[in-house]
């Protein structure tokens, strides 16, 4: 695991030539000096930070700007980037779009770390403009790639070439995290939500053109200078294609998109050198076991007796395929709903149809709060029908119905909150239904906000050694009309494949685990969106995932965006080691308060001081 430096503030900084001076910190800082003037990149985090009459940021992401924004409230003209602007501009109507449009049926799957209050922009910049301030050029280069629309300013100074790239990079070569390069891939006719890392290829068409340009330092916005620019750049670039290239090898959307859609992400990123692909898997059957069928991506379990079970109850077709089998007298009753995971197109009709048929929805104590609550989370594709109807399943217990044995696992796979159903017919198949899992070309880990954790025992290694273990007949991806099974050949390739991989991320990020670069909700605010009237006193409780491998204390600090604080005192976290922990806190809403409410907090453990890391979001709404 490579350590990296994540810089304390400082009250003098380090002069990297005459009249510029770098201040590390929790976010890092530029200042430069002219005339008794002074323009900053990115901010000034000290303490007592010394005023500006010009800031200019290089992406909209809050735990990077967060040290400019008083500069600019105090009077310093903001320069952002012109694709980026509305992120500055309009911080109140992005947080309400993307509580109306995009927070439950999430598809475009992007990280959430807008600016929380509105910035006032003095200009706007795209590439091939150029900034004249005090006898100083700053080139701007656009350089999208962590965000979608990031630049970089590039200016010399003392003779020094100075290159400002914002999160482009950090370190000698790594990158912030994976999660936040994912995007959509039109080319390939893939959505954001199935674009893994997707904006790995704007990262390393940026890196190149910083290094075309021929720096002698990179001033990141995190993390340590970068003084040897070329090194880092050929480093980071070749651990981002051996990341994707080991993706690509089981990539489960090679079933769905083709081999073609292979390609042309492969040469997006790869470039010519090309890529290997794991064998596709046997495909024992085009068609489910005769006691079973398929609706939509539902299965409706047919017993001899009569009854009936659902696997997965989403679009409303399925409620109606039951009722119209109950009214044919194919079937007699629907006994019940087991639902593999999560997603709305899993969950949509369960609420519904479990109410209709008066039967139990079964889950496993891990999915309960995520299927009865989603407004509590930040998941892609959350369902908006909440089940009332719950009854859990424990783990590992066998259950008889009628001529089968039903026996509930978790299975972490295509997302943290999923589980798989074995169903083993008497004298007859023995069928794993793994939800959205696995296809015939590998794994369904395309989604990176899914919460596809990578470490001994958890994700797919656990989903892997299960299925080894109980070497089902069959296996039925809820999607595919078609079951199949894995030999343990093809099992150990899976595997292998992750080790591989693991050891690639533990050089790619500076963590003091990988998991801590691929999970974006390993801190989080619990509920991550709520309603309230003024003056409401909220229950609310702060949620750590501890992914490192020792115990660790986070000293989390909640505060409205305005910056007024939420709790006298900072909350301590003792989480252990690959744990789950939580803290509870009560906030009153301010009387004052009307519409949608952002609520942040700073998190720090060890080394890593990360300001405004997490939100939650209240509606406060006059009583009715």
């Amino acid at each position: 695991m490579l350590l990296a430096v994540w810089p304390r503030a400082a009250a003098g900084g380090t002069s990297i030539a005459e009249g510029v001076t770098f201040l590390p910190g929790p976010a890092n800082g530029l200042r430069l000096e002219r005339e008794g003037r002074a323009l900053v990149v990115y901010g000034d985090p000290r303490p007592r930070p010394e005023r500006a009459e010009m800031a200019l940021f290089t992406h909209y992401r809050r735990e990077a700007v967060w040290a400019g924004v008083p500069l600019v409230r105090a009077g310093a003209a903001a320069v952002v980037p012109e694709a980026e602007r509305a992120l500055f501009e309009d911080a109140e109507g992005t947080w309400i779009t993307f509580r109306e449009k995009t927070w439950r049926h999430d598809y475009q799957v992007q990280a959430t770390k807008f600016p929380a209050r509105s910035l006032p922009v003095a200009r706007a910049v795209r590439e091939g403009d150029r900034l004249e301030w005090r006898g100083l050029t700053f080139e701007v280069m656009d350089s999208p790639g962590y965000t979608r629309g990031a630049v970089s300013y590039l200016f010399e100074a003392g003779g020094k070439r100075i290159a400002c790239t914002g999160d482009l990079i950090y370190g000698d070569g790594l990158i912030l995290d994976i999660y936040s390069l994912q995007d959509a891939i039109p080319e390939a006719k893939i959505r954001g939500y199935h674009g893994y890392a997707a904006r790995m290829a704007a990262v390393i068409a940026s890196l190149r053109k910083i290094e075309a340009w021929r720096p002698d330092v990179i001033v990141p916005a995190h993390g340590p200078l970068i003084e040897n620019p070329r090194q880092a750049i050929a480093a980071l670039i070749g651990r981002l294609q051996d990341l994707y290239a080991n993706y690509l090898y089981t990539d489960a959307g090679r079933h769905y998109f083709g081999d073609e859609s292979v390609r042309v992400r492969a040469a997006r990123v790869l470039g010519a050198r090309g890529v290997e692909v794991m064998p596709a898997v046997e495909i024992v059957s085009k068609t489910p076991p005769t006691w079973m069928r398929q609706v939509a991506n539902s299965r409706i379990i047919l017993s001899s007796s009569g009854a009936a079970l659902l696997v997965d109850c989403g679009p409303a077709k399925v409620r109606e395929e039951v009722r119209r089998l109950i009214s044919a007298g194919s079937i007699a009753r629907l006994e019940g709903i087991h639902i593999t995971h999560y997603h709305d197109d899993h969950t949509d009709e369960a609420e519904r149809t479990a109410q209709e048929f008066h039967c139990p929805v079964f889950t496993s104590a891990g999915m309960r709060d995520i299927l009865a609550a989603p407004s509590r989370f930040r998941m892609p594709c959350l369902t908006h029908a909440p089940i009332r109807r719950l009854e859990v399943w424990p783990e590992g217990e066998t259950r008889r119905w009628h001529e089968f044995r039903l026996t509930r696992y978790d299975f972490p796979g295509q997302t943290l909150y999923h589980d798989a159903l074995l169903i083993e017919k008497d004298h007859g198949e023995r069928v794993l239904m793994a939800g959205d899992s696995f296809t015939p070309t590998g794994m369904d880990d395309y989604c990176l906000l899914n919460r596809n954790l990578l470490a001994p025992g958890k994700g797919y290694f656990y989903c892997l050694e299960l299925v080894d273990s109980l070497k089902p007949d069959l296996l039925v991806n809820q999607h595919l009309g078609l079951t199949f099974r894995f030999s343990t050949e093809q099992i150990t390739r899976m595997r292998r494949s992750l080790e591989r991989r693991v050891a690639i991320l533990s050089q790619l990020t500076p963590w003091p685990d990988l998991n801590f670069g691929l999970d974006e909700q390993w801190a989080r605010f619990d509920p991550y969106g709520v309603e309230a009237a003024p003056g409401e006193s909220l229950e609310m409780r702060v949620v750590i995932y501890n992914h490192a491998p020792k115990s660790a204390v986070f000293t989390v600090t909640p505060r409205w965006a305005g910056g007024e604080s939420l709790s006298r005192r900072p909350l301590l976290v003792k989480a252990p080691a690959r744990a789950e922990a939580s803290a509870a806190f009560r906030v009153r809403v301010p009387p004052e308060a009307r519409g949608l409410q952002v609520m942040l907090a700073d998190v720090r453990f060890g080394a890593f001081d990360l300001r405004q890391w997490i939100e939650a979001l209240v509606d406060v709404r006059l009583p009715a």
